[in-house]
């Protein structure tokens, strides 16, 4: 068990220095050290890393204690033989922690980062949020630097998915290539960026950027499908968006480069809750290929960030099948043990 267990572990981390590997797995007699995440949270230094392995049993929510912490889930892609995500009743934060990194999980609560206070260097990366109650809440937060919300889908559509209302000392915050079934409320940071997201909704009369102000931000490079870019907004400056509803035209964004009331052409788009039906890239023919502030495309796939609804890490090994060899070894034996891995999936 301990060869498998090591194993696992060198196939799915990226390797750090003098750092740990530690693996949580909540299945009867599965391979990890630890059952829950806040055990393995307890047990990690700063530096480490801890991988949350697929199951069909929700895990508790966790608490954040430490800086430098990577938690890193498998993502939501079915094809391999776990093909379980890592489900997640939520997560917290201590105070005055920097360097936290948390991908690939599937969050059935709250990302709540609420009354936290002087976190600097978060990233929420490739993460799927699955439900009324799964958002990303920095409600009455204080002092939040270098942030990067990345290549998340929050799936149910809502109001107020990424909520900063009453947040204070919030600066380079980059929401960047997510698929946001809902909308942004209350942003107001220093050197911040919202680009290449795709908003939608199944009201052509939904707000991108909810109730209480986002104020002074620049937001390029983003389709608004189905959701009104402008409401709720002021001093953001627009770049090269794309806004665009099958039965209403929006105002016009002003700035340069927007592509006003214009069908992007995504593939698959139909409105409701995200499912894997859903295509978010573009048909040939598309007014958003070439068009972003940088010469690339617009929207979810455009940008420099790695993009993928899979939420599988990217240049990351993973693993799609394991076999064992030999199903009798004699004591002190060796396990023979076949691995099939493949990098990172995009869509």
């Amino acid at each position: 068990m301990k060869k498998i267990i090591y194993l696992i572990t060198m196939c799915f981390t990226i390797v750090k220095l003098n750092a740990a590997v530690l693996l949580v797995n909540n299945l009867p007699g599965g391979p990890g050290q630890y059952t829950q995440i806040n055990a393995a949270m307890t047990a990690a230094n700063p530096g480490d890393t801890i991988y949350v392995s697929g199951s069909n049993v929700i895990y508790a929510a966790f608490n954040i204690t430490k800086d430098s912490i990577t938690i890193i889930g498998p993502g939501t892609y079915s094809d391999k033989q776990n093909a379980f995500a890592a489900n997640v009743n939520g997560f917290t934060s201590d105070n005055n922690l920097s360097h936290l990194t948390i991908k690939g999980l599937l969050l059935s609560d709250d990302a709540d980062f609420s009354q936290t206070i002087g976190i600097s260097h978060l990233e929420i990366i490739g993460n799927t949020f699955s439900t009324s109650a799964g958002y990303l809440n920095f409600n009455n937060a204080d002092n939040f630097s270098n942030i990067n919300i990345a290549n998340n889908i929050f799936s149910v559509v809502s109001a107020n998915l990424i909520d900063f209302v009453n947040s204070t000392g919030f600066s380079n915050v980059i929401i960047q290539n997510n698929i946001i079934f809902g909308s942004i409320r209350s942003l107001n940071a220093p050197n911040s960026v919202v680009n290449n997201n795709i908003f939608i909704n199944n009201t052509n009369a939904f707000d991108a950027f909810g109730a209480n102000l986002f104020a002074n931000v620049i937001i390029k490079d983003n389709i608004f499908y189905k959701a009104h870019p402008l409401n709720n907004t002021t001093g953001c400056t627009y770049q090269n968006n794309m806004s665009y509803s099958p039965t209403i035209s929006y105002p016009l964004m002003g700035g340069t480069g927007n592509l006003d009331n214009t069908d992007p052409l995504l593939i698959n788009a139909t409105t409701g809750s995200y499912t894997t039906a859903f295509n978010f890239h573009l048909q040939a023919g598309s007014d958003a290929f070439g068009a972003s502030s940088t010469g690339g495309d617009i929207g979810y796939y455009g940008g420099t960030f790695f993009s993928t609804v899979t939420g599988e890490t990217y240049n990351m090994p993973v693993i799609r099948k394991m076999d064992v060899q030999n199903q009798n070894v004699p004591q002190n034996g060796n396990v023979n043990v076949k691995v099939r891995s493949t990098k990172s999936r995009t869509n």
